[in-house]
């Protein structure tokens, strides 16, 4: 049986165009988008890619001309140089098989790979509102690095391990440039009216057509996911009149983050 929500989470009740359909694997990396929307974006901005960047990769392969900014401190040569000399130093120590060093290698080298190609452009930043010191970058800035024609529309990734919660009003300074956003929720137990007060903000020029909880993190004591991934459409794409899904996963669309768990599910309250 699955957790009916409150009616007070009605408000984010997705009106799911026809059109959905997932970039990236079948687990945690991988996110449901509007393929309309996509077609219509040459360029995602993807902030924060960790080591999994098959969403970045299916995008790329949509349409030869797109491009793929990515903007993520937490992954780097510095990153992958550390894992393999701790992987040498344990091996030494015979806590690591040669074959664990090996799978790493491999892992740099398609890591090198993918931000060497030419429509890939890679910047070792961290997304903040104020910056800081110099490894941060704040949206503003961002937006200039791109240099978008007039016209230009992106579709924007958001999976910034809390930070998101700080970086709304930046980015929607910027919602004529943006078509559809995909932004991954942390702690929602802990930040109830923050992250309500986000979405609602978020909902002034965008309609939600997608909600999946990452069961790498349960439910709360309410029945609603800890860790949350929304996909937003600019509304002059999405009539509210969009077919409305109130029961989530959704078969063949949604697959658990972790695979060797069971996915999240809940329900929202009929209308």
């Amino acid at each position: 049986m699955k957790n009916k929500l409150p009616s007070d989470y009605n408000f984010m009740l997705p009106h799911s165009p026809e059109t959905l359909f997932r970039l990236g694997i079948h687990k945690d990396g991988g996110y449901i988008v509007d393929e309309k929307i996509v077609d219509k974006t040459n360029v995602l901005v993807s902030f924060g890619m960790a080591d999994e960047y098959s969403f970045e990769i299916d995008f790329l392969q949509k349409n030869k001309k797109n491009k793929v900014y990515i903007f993520d401190y937490s992954i780097g040569h510095t990153f992958y140089l550390k894992k393999i000399l701790k992987n040498i130093r344990r091996i030494f120590k015979f806590q690591r098989k040669f074959d664990d060093l090996r799978n790493i290698m491999k892992t740099y080298s398609n890591f090198r790979k993918f931000i060497s190609e030419d429509r890939v452009i890679f910047f070792s930043k961290r997304i903040v509102n104020e910056i800081k010191n110099k490894d941060d970058i704040g949206i503003s800035e961002i937006f200039e690095k791109i240099n978008l024609n007039p016209d230009d529309e992106v579709t924007l990734k958001v999976d910034i391990e809390g930070d998101e919660y700080n970086i709304v009003k930046d980015i929607l300074y910027y919602e004529k440039k943006i078509a559809q956003i995909v932004v991954e929720y942390h702690d929602t137990h802990k930040k109830k009216d923050i992250f309500f007060d986000n979405i609602k903000k978020i909902q002034k020029f965008y309609n939600i057509i997608h909600i999946h909880g990452n069961n790498y993190r349960k439910l709360n004591n309410d029945g609603f996911p800890i860790n949350i991934e929304i996909t937003f459409c600019k509304k002059k794409y999405i009539q509210e009149t969009s077919k409305k899904f109130y029961s989530f996963p959704i078969s063949k669309l949604d697959f658990p983050n972790n695979p060797e768990l069971p996915d999240l599910q809940f329900e929202f309250q009929k209308e």
